[in-house]
């Protein structure tokens, strides 16, 4: 983008909105709004649309629209009335809405004459569940609303929510505290968080307690620019890109299968964070300063095979690390929760510039205390890492769709990365044709014992020497279609109206064709600090699915290996 458009986008987003009879409501969203906003969505002569929207110049819409997520950009005109439920709405050029507009949870930029009703903003979001085309009131996030306290100045209200994902490590994570709004065009927000994991039991012992305390300034309309800072003691996955966090919990309460290692992150950050309203682009830049320690597994319970022993975690590179890292996410799907047609960026990297890690000493599992496998060994700060999801949906027909993803992660300057940084593939997440984390390098070739001092003397705990490989790339792509028929009980998809939980379930159902290819690279070589093993051949699986909404039935077949089991899996979201 050339220096001048830059300018003049930034001059854009600073103006004052401006628009006839515009009210801005810093309010919570009202009870009768909320509810006047689902029967609009829901209206049969409502004309939907679900994430990034356009009315482009010199076209006409004849009707009420309705937009969910958005933003919603009107170029040409829209003969009714207009509700973004927690979007942005821009007026750009010659576009007019001849009704009035409704937006939550967002903002709205339009000029004097551009709508002929009234133009209302709440700066609150609207708590939605979705119940097939339809959305509803989320009564339970709703609930939470009464814990909170509104003045002149400021709102507060205390946070109770999961953190992450059920877990072997901490099992249940659970934030609880308070958080601080100032009101107005430009909010600080103020979060004083504990984080209560399960594991620990039900008392509650301040040793084991996480915490986030977190500041954040926004400036400019709906607060596209942001300045914070953290200081936090947090649990977190060494990566959980794959599978979603509701996925991996199930996975490990009922099937006792947690397909994520983690490790612990201790320390403060600085951030700056811009958003771009058009193109729905997110830009981030962050400094830490942070102690990474490696966590042992715990014993949370689970439904099935309680009494069996977990996967041991992977070592990490132990010690204080400074890091500067920027992350650009740019997503112009249509629909953020089940795209057809778009393109999705995530592209983020991280730059080592102090401290110092180091790999702890290992040893084999049957060698006496003395007998030492791998001493400590130091990994330096000095690393360069990268990480890039590119995705693109594409609609080929009325009932059918393609989707492409391309993921390459790891080491950016050749050198090997810590533990923490690396990546494995292989399982439901990647290559589901393969077993979990079977792209490791080499990582998971051996269990090891680990060392540590414990309230009643030295604790010996198995570990892996390391968690993957220092690079990885994977392809995906899936053919999608609908089936001639339906499963629906009753008119009018009554069944779907009346589904309220998770995951959201379509009796129409939907077949898929896919195909996944993924190899990995290792950076060290003998001699070097955590030298784990050499490159990965490319594996290849390719398989069939039937779902029913967010309910996926899938069959996976490996191309090449030397196991050729095929594998049926469960999933209850997309897989990409």
């Amino acid at each position: 983008m050339k220096t001048w458009t830059m300018g003049l986008w930034l001059l854009l987003l600073a103006m004052p909105l401006n628009a006839q009879e515009r009210r801005v409501e810093d309010m919570g969203l009202p009870r009768d709004v909320a509810d006047s906003v689902v029967t609009f969505f829901n209206a049969p002569s409502t004309i939907r649309f679900r994430g990034l929207a356009e009315v482009p110049a010199g076209r006409s819409i004849i009707g009420d629209v309705a937009v969910l997520g958005g933003p919603l950009t009107v170029r040409g005109d829209i003969e009714g009335d207009v509700v973004v439920v927690n979007g942005d709405l821009f007026i750009v050029g010659a576009g007019r809405v001849s009704g009035s507009v409704t937006v939550t949870g967002g903002a709205a930029r339009a000029d004097p004459d551009a709508v002929g009703g009234e133009l209302v903003v709440y700066s609150a979001s609207l708590p939605y569940q979705r119940k097939g085309t339809h959305i509803a009131v989320d009564e339970r996030r709703r609930a939470l609303e009464h814990l909170q306290y509104e003045s002149d100045y400021t709102r507060s209200r205390v946070s109770i929510r999961t953190e992450g994902a059920y877990n072997r490590v901490e099992g249940f994570p659970v934030m609880f505290g308070p958080v601080v709004e100032t009101r107005g065009n430009n909010v600080l927000r103020l979060d004083a968080l504990a984080v209560w994991r399960s594991e620990s039991g039900l008392r509650i012992d301040t040793d084991k307690l996480g915490y986030l305390l977190r500041a954040e300034q926004h400036f400019g309309p709906a607060g596209r620019f942001s300045l914070g800072a953290t200081a936090h003691s947090l649990i977190e996955p060494i990566e959980q890109w794959r599978l979603s966090d509701i996925e991996n919990s199930m996975a490990t309460f009922l099937l006792h299968e947690d397909y994520r290692d983690y490790y612990q992150r201790q320390g403060f950050s600085a951030f700056a964070r811009m958003r771009l309203p058009f193109e729905g682009i997110r830009v981030t830049a962050e400094y830490r300063d942070e102690e990474h320690t490696y966590e042992p597994v715990g014993s949370p319970w689970t439904l099935r095979n309680n009494d069996a022993p977990w996967r041991p975690q992977p070592l990490v590179g132990e010690g204080r690390l400074r890091s500067v890292s920027a992350e650009i996410v740019a997503d112009g799907r249509n629909d953020t929760s089940d795209p057809t047609d778009g393109w999705y960026l995530t592209a983020r990297g991280t730059l080592g510039v102090g401290g110092s890690l180091t790999l702890p000493e290992y040893r084999a599992p049957a060698s006496e205390p003395s007998t030492v496998v791998s001493p400590p060994s130091v990994l330096g700060h000095e690393f360069t890492y990268g990480f890039l999801d590119l995705r693109r949906y594409m609609r080929l027909g009325p009932t059918s769709d393609l989707r492409v993803r391309g993921v390459l992660a790891g080491s950016l300057d050749g050198d090997a990365l810590p533990p923490q940084f690396q990546h494995a593939l292989g399982g439901e997440g990647s290559l589901p044709g393969y077993s979990l984390m079977s792209v490791d390098c080499g990582a998971r070739s051996q269990t090891y014992t680990v060392f540590r001092a414990g309230p009643n003397g030295e604790t010996r705990l198995p570990a892996f020497a390391g968690y993957g490989c220092d690079k990885i790339a994977l392809f995906q792509a899936q053919f999608r279609g609908k089936l001639a028929w339906n499963l629906n009980f009753g008119p009018n998809n009554e069944w779907d109206d009346k589904w309220d939980w998770y995951p959201i379930i379509d009796f129409s159902p939907s077949w898929s064709l896919f195909f996944d290819a993924g190899r990995g690279w290792s950076m060290s070589s003998p001699g070097d600090p955590g030298f784990l093993g050499s490159s990965t051949k490319t594996l290849m699986d390719a398989g069939a699915g039937l779902a029913l909404g967010d309910l996926g039935f899938y069959w996976a077949w490996p191309l090449n290996g030397s196991n050729r089991a095929v594998n049926f899996f469960l999933r209850i979201d997309h897989r990409f």
